[in-house]
């Protein structure tokens, strides 16, 4: 069996089973004293280091997929319960790498043994010693430089809001970029949900749940809801025996009991050791597109149609193929159609013609989407432009605003957790606040491409239809 081969029953069968005779505890909250979890480079200095290389060999070596003690089985738990795109990305992370942390001290045998974290922002190359061939750190990658990958925008005042699903927010936009951006650019493994099998995953997240922890020390109107509200009711899933109280994952200093070396944000990129090409693209903001949208492609136009029970297309294109280039697709919307859209984006409900439904939210759907076996691998992914082109100016320029990333990673995890026609969907009410039915008329979408010190040329990714969508849900 290969890694990352396990199905689901068997592991939930077979975990159910182990777990009761597993060396992590299930209990193990309420420390008195703080672990401090370092950075990589201070890590690398300690004794610990060859604890970690001893635990990581030996779950390596442990070919029982359905055994905490093998790699295997923590990539299983990841395949089998993450969840991506959606609320709880960041608290179940916390608590996946809590356990893990508890497993690589029981395996080394060294209890004091702390998981490090990669801050990429300041070191923003692999660390060297993954990339030695010989050590059990290593796996083939694509890139090993991340630059391309990072940006401030979850560190922006403006993202005041913590959960998925709300405005502003701050963990839908770090899941974004720089979270599937680093998995992207990495590639290989890393661009897949078994991106556990990767051992750099486990620095990189441990980093994603310091900046975590950062952006809430930041203050400055920045807020989670609070630990009794409703959204910290209920636990997350890890195995059919293995779970953890939402609560718990509220704050590490409390039941978790451990902090970051540093729990700061970063205040700039590494810029220097980029090139301008990257520094503009990676450094993208609504307006920084103006004036140099890519150019339109030629795609057929799909007509105003009903695409499920909740959700209606307003517009559309087919057959959508993207490659190492940058391009646009225009997406028409009728009068009828902008109206509709107007409406939803202040807020009220809308009717179109052809449908008896009310709708109420609007997104950018991309529609059967399938990859080439070099885009299979990553090392790029693309920036998600709405384009609104306004008759107010002279000469007429585009407000590009952005929505998103897409690569493979956000593909493996669609098609992961969906299963069949793969389909992502990516929220634009906000991006049409203020927009008049002339501007939502001329409509555009950019998929801007950005790559890695190593990307694939030709064709990387097909999607059958990229459409706006509305939906009768909120």
């Amino acid at each position: 069996m290969k890694q990352g081969d396990f199905s689901r029953r068997d592991f939930i069968k077979s975990s159910s089973i182990l777990l009761g005779t597993a060396t992590i505890p299930l209990e193990v909250f309420g420390q008195t004293t703080l672990t401090v979890r370092p950075e990589w480079q201070s890590f690398k200095t300690t004794g610990h280091y060859d604890s970690l290389l001893k635990a990581i060999s030996s779950m390596k070596a442990n070919t029982n997929s359905a055994d905490p003690n093998s790699w295997s089985y923590w990539t299983n738990v990841h395949r089998n319960y993450c969840p991506h795109g959606a609320p709880y990305f960041l608290a179940w992370h916390r608590g996946y790498l809590y356990y893990f942390e508890r497993q690589l001290r029981a395996v080394s045998g060294d209890a004091q043994l702390i998981l490090p974290y990669w801050d990429y922002y300041s070191y923003a190359t692999l660390p060297s010693e993954f990339t030695n061939s010989t050590s059990p750190l290593y796996v083939e990658r694509v890139n090993t430089n991340v630059r391309q990958a990072l940006t401030l925008a979850p560190f922006s005042s403006n993202l005041v809001n913590f959960q998925t699903g709300t405005s502003n927010a701050y963990e839908p936009s770090f899941e974004g970029a720089p979270h599937n951006q680093l998995h992207n650019i990495v590639g290989n493994v890393m661009a897949t949900m078994s991106s556990p099998v990767d051992p750099i995953f486990w620095l990189h997240h441990a980093n994603v749940d310091r900046l975590w922890v950062a952006w809430v020390n930041a203050g400055a109107g920045r807020q989670m809801p609070g630990i009794t509200k409703p959204y910290w009711k209920g636990k997350h899933t890890y195995s059919s025996s293995l779970t953890m109280s939402r609560t718990d994952t509220y704050s590490t200093r409390t039941t978790l009991g451990y902090r970051y070396a540093s729990e700061t944000f970063p205040t700039q990129l590494p810029v220097a050791q980029l090139s301008r090409k990257n520094i503009y693209r990676v450094q993208a903001t609504s307006n920084d597109l103006l004036g140099s949208t890519p150019p339109v492609g030629s795609f057929p136009v799909s007509g105003p149609h009903q695409t499920s029970d909740q959700t209606f297309s307003v517009t559309g294109a087919l057959n959508v193929g993207l490659d190492n280039r940058s391009i646009s697709v225009q997406l028409p919307v009728a009068a009828e159609y902008s109206r509709a859209l107007v409406e939803i984006a202040a807020g009220r409900a809308a009717s179109v013609p052809g449908s008896t439904r009310t709708y109420r939210s609007a997104f950018a759907v991309f529609d059967g989407i399938e990859m080439s076996e070099s885009g299979k691998n990553g090392g790029y992914f693309y920036q998600i432009y709405l384009n609104i082109i306004s008759g107010k100016g002279i000469p007429l320029r585009p407000t590009n605003i952005y929505i998103g990333t897409v690569g493979p990673f956000e593909i493996n995890a669609a098609s992961h957790h969906a299963g069949g026609r793969i389909q992502l969907r990516y929220p634009i009410k906000d991006a049409l606040s203020g927009a008049s039915m002339s501007d939502i008329g001329m409509m555009s979408v950019s998929f801007v491409r950005v790559n890695g010190d190593r990307s694939p040329a030709g064709g990387v990714i097909g999607i059958s239809e990229v459409r706006v969508e509305i939906s009768t849900t909120a």
